[in-house]
């Protein structure tokens, strides 16, 4: 046979091998075809960079492995099937020759710093990423086989990892638009392998600004962490208030200053006279130290009245690793999907929306949430219409537990509130004084409509999104309310501080929308429904911690009690703490609030 038909015989072979991988027929290839036995080709470049050359000993132990299900075996309820796929695609294109280079493995050892940077834990420890790179290039054929294969499922696993999920098709879970298709997760392994490993698994990572955000915020606050923490300020007789003398004053200074929220431990920037009133009175509740905690205290969901009372005691006592696991945990959220090129992101425990394109917040605003009893739901879901000057159709839930009382107590409630009441059945408008409504399942036989006007429920407009929950965003002629700090006030829908303004960023970038006529028909008072031509997505999420778009990162108050359980910080500040202390100069026993021996806080 000449060289010319050996090696079109190969390529042929190779084209087969392909095709039974991708119909996930390996086995049966196994059984009915030998190893395929090659003649090495001209060497051209270094061996050491290129790994082994096609049809040389380790090759045909790849081959062998590959259609016996070594990395299914391998890789099997770790990544996805299509991963899997894409691994023993890779190498059949390659005619099984080993994919890892030694530079590439090399550069692999790496990923534990990366994936720390992710926010995520690899799962393979240095010691197993050594073992593997230094088996690839010793010993047999047989083993030599055995661990480029193995660095091709570590890099998998890896990718997966940080991307939060490889989908069947080898892409990203997150977006089917956005998302590789397999071929292209063919694609980064061979580049991982030759190239920077690292660098082809981090493109996986999620793409949604706010995951960013989050991981600079990790950052910040490892930071903290190796700075020592913080302590606990330890329970008093009554809540601190402003303008108050107590000795818990420098243990409230120093944890807010201990993360980033006051002024440093050290007084030497401030003026002769203020540093004199901070010697003077160092117990003193002033009024910087109050503006400090309000600070502190708005980026923890808490009411900002500058006051040390048990909610906000609480909050401050969590220690710094709690807070690193829940910026870690809203990261896992954003790994999991990309969320569009244009979207309004509604984070619920932090009472504010956002409207989101091609990367840029372009609007935000506050909102107000359903209460513990009538929570918001969290979900993803698409904007498809927009209605000015709604009528409200109460949901029967809702009826049952806000109107059925009140009608029974007096029918001419309806009227007084503008609801007109119809019967579901026929449409047919009823009298309310007609209405028995005690009578067993009135509240699924009638149905409450409010119409429009500054009086309706829902205001001006809602954006709608159908879904399941019948929760949408929407206007309130209850603006008073947006005063509050704490706003988890409503039955559940979202509604916005400013919903014309949210309205009209959906318009202008709606091609079949004027945004003029459409707030001519808002002035209007007359009602009508408003279909976007490319449907918007909605998220709305209850995560533990976000980035603001001032850039203070958040950990609000678990408002429907749904996150994890924090843990506390270790050790009590002492009362008597000055100035120049540092949080191990004193220590307080971490089961009382009775000074202890003096030790190092992390002993």
């Amino acid at each position: 046979m000449t060289h010319h038909t050996h090696t079109t015989l190969r390529s042929a072979l190779a084209t087969v091998a392909v095709s039974a991988l991708m119909l996930g027929a390996a086995p049966a290839f196994a059984e009915s075809h030998p190893p395929l036995k090659r003649a090495d080709g001209p060497q051209t470049i270094m061996k050491s960079l290129i790994g082994e050359p096609k049809g040389s000993d380790i090759a045909v132990a790849i081959e062998e492995r590959v259609m016996a299900g070594a990395i299914t075996d391998r890789l099997d309820g770790k990544v996805s099937k299509g991963a899997i796929d894409a691994a023993r695609q890779a190498y059949a294109q390659n005619v099984f020759a080993p994919l890892w280079t030694r530079e590439a493995a090399e550069r692999l050892m790496a990923a534990n710093p990366a994936c720390r940077d992710e926010g995520v834990d690899s799962g393979i420890t240095d010691a197993q990423l050594r073992a593997a790179i230094d088996a690839r290039f010793t010993g047999s054929a047989d083993a030599r086989a055995k661990a480029d294969l193995r660095l091709s499922a570590t890099w998998l696993r890896l990718a997966s990892t940080v991307s939060g999920g490889l989908s069947d098709e080898g892409g990203m879970v997150r977006s089917p638009e956005a998302a590789p298709a397999r071929s292209d997760l063919v694609a980064a392994l061979v580049r991982a392998a030759s190239g920077d490993p690292v660098a082809e698994f981090k493109q996986f990572a999620s793409v949604a600004p706010q995951y960013h955000d989050l991981q600079r915020a990790l950052k910040t606050y490892r930071k903290h962490a190796e700075n020592g923490g913080w302590m606990r300020v330890r329970k008093g007789k009554e809540m601190l208030e402003p303008g108050m003398n107590d000795p818990r004053v420098p243990a409230l200074r120093e944890r807010l200053r201990s993360e980033g929220y006051a002024a440093p431990r050290r007084y030497a920037s401030l003026s002769p006279d203020n540093a004199a009133d901070m010697t003077a009175a160092p117990t003193l509740y002033d009024d910087a130290l109050v503006e400090q905690l309000k600070a502190w205290q708005k980026a923890h969901g808490l009411k900002q009245d500058g006051v040390l009372g048990p909610a906000t005691l609480a909050a401050l006592n969590e220690s710094v690793e709690s807070k690193i696991s829940r910026v870690q945990r809203a990261m896992d959220h954003w790994r999991g999907f990309d969320p569009g090129e244009q979207y309004i992101w509604v984070n619920i425990p932090s009472y504010r929306a956002e409207g989101w394109k091609d990367g840029v917040r372009e609007i935000s605003m506050d909102t107000i949430v359903g209460t513990k009893r009538t929570p918001t739901t969290n979900f993803s879901d698409e904007i498809e219409y927009i209605v000015v000057n709604p009528k409200w159709f109460l949901p029967i839930g809702l009826f049952k537990r806000q109107k059925l009382r009140k009608l029974r107590a007096d029918p001419g409630y309806a009227h007084a509130k503008k609801y007109k009441i119809f019967d579901r059945a026929s449409g047919a408008e009823l009298d309310p004084y007609a209405v028995d409504w005690n009578s067993e399942g009135v509240a699924r036989r009638i149905q409450m409509v409010q119409s429009p006007g500054p009086h309706n429920a829902l205001g001006q407009l809602k954006i709608i999104f159908p879904n399941k929950h019948s929760i949408y965003l929407h206007d309130t002629p209850d603006r008073h309310l947006f005063e509050r700090d704490v706003r988890a006030l409503s039955s559940g829908c979202v509604r916005l501080q400013d919903p014309v303004a949210m309205a009209n960023w959906l318009t202008d970038h709606d091609d079949a929308i004027s945004t003029a006529v459409f707030n001519e028909t808002l002035e209007s008072r007359q009602r009508e429904r408003f279909h976007l031509d490319r449907h918007v997505q909605v998220h709305l999420t209850y995560l533990p911690a976000a980035v603001a778009p001032d850039g203070r990162v958040e950990f609000p108050a678990d408002i429907y009690a749904k996150f994890k359980k924090p843990t506390l910080a270790k050790g009590v500040y002492p009362d008597d703490m000055r100035a120049d202390d540092t949080p191990s100069d004193r220590f307080v026993n971490n089961d009382t609030d009775e000074l202890g021996p003096r030790r190092d806080m992390l002993q």
